[in-house]
């Protein structure tokens, strides 16, 4: 019997997944999904058409970029050729991380992930090596549009299309230098984060390329003492990519495309265009693979623990 148990671990903000099937896997490759209430299903980075070998080994895997008290599940199915799920599959019980605090995560490197409280402005509050959020900033969506003026008419063309992602900010104390450390760590490679809020904020789990990094004294007339405020521009991106030496989102870079194709004439040969080079036809990548080796599964990432 296929088995899928998923465990909630609150205090890190993650799930953790042991795999284990027992049926026979036409080409030892199976994926992981994370299916939401509603039944959207997302891919678990590192569990795209993981392969086993042998097939009858467990495998561990962790889901650091599950949402915060939210129910959801795994299923785990066969996946030849990527073609998608087969009958073969594995289906776990419902998991909720449960938890009073928000989260800056790093989707490549979970090490750094930091707990973020509300101190000193309310409860929770954790120890001095803890970060606190002080305030999120105005949320500005930049318009895609261009007046063009018309000779001898009153009125311009008007070219317009969607508008742009959500621009703002964040700013946050930290109380002593284990935690300047701790920031540095989660911002020092320098790519997008997944920030998590308590609903009541009104800010939905999202990825986030952050700006440059302010870190100011918190007017203290001794700079020995500890305290910092920090802030930094936020703008919305997509999930970040899952190439280990690429960057850009998810299926959008040319990263993909050197890998998917071998020369410029294969892929003049497939009569793509370029805007179905931009909305990911051309690079189809589901979601992005995995961490490193021991606790976070197979990847590029990782101290091979």
């Amino acid at each position: 019997m296929n088995t899928l148990v998923a465990t909630a671990d609150n205090d890190n903000a993650e799930v953790e997944l042991v795999i284990d099937f027992d049926t026979t896997l036409i080409d030892n490759s199976f994926t992981i999904v994370r299916v939401a209430a509603d039944g959207t299903e997302t891919i678990v980075r590192g569990g795209y058409r993981v392969v086993l070998f042998p097939v009858t080994l467990d495998y561990f895997l962790i889901d650091t970029e599950a949402p915060l008290n939210t129910p959801v599940h795994y299923r785990a199915y066969e996946d030849v050729d990527g073609l998608g799920p087969t009958a073969n599959q594995a289906v776990s019980g419902t998991v909720t991380i449960v938890t009073t605090y928000s989260w800056f995560k790093d989707p490549a490197r979970p090490w750094a992930n930091v707990r973020v409280d509300l101190c000193p402005q309310g409860a929770p509050c954790t120890d001095e090596t803890g970060v606190s959020l002080i305030q999120l900033g105005n949320k500005t969506r930049a318009s895609d549009a261009n007046l063009i003026g018309v000779l001898d008419r009153e009125k311009p063309a008007d070219i317009w299309a969607r508008r742009k992602g959500i621009v703002s900010s964040v700013v946050f104390l930290t109380r002593s230098l284990t935690a300047v450390d701790a920031v540095y760590d989660l911002f020092t490679a320098g790519g997008p984060l997944l920030l998590q809020f308590d609903p009541l904020f009104g800010w939905p789990d999202a990825y986030w390329q952050p700006g440059d990094l302010a870190e100011n004294y918190t007017g203290s007339n001794d700079q020995r003492v500890p305290f910092r405020l920090w802030s930094v521009p936020l703008v919305q991106v997509d999930q970040p990519s899952p190439a280990a030496a690429g960057q850009g989102t998810v299926c959008s870079n040319w990263c993909l495309v050197a890998e998917r194709y071998g020369t410029i004439q294969d892929l003049v040969n497939t009569g793509l265009t370029w805007l179905q080079m931009a909305d990911c036809t051309a690079t189809p990548v589901p979601i992005p693979d995995g961490y490193g080796f021991g606790p976070y599964g197979s990847g590029p990432y990782g101290d091979g623990g």
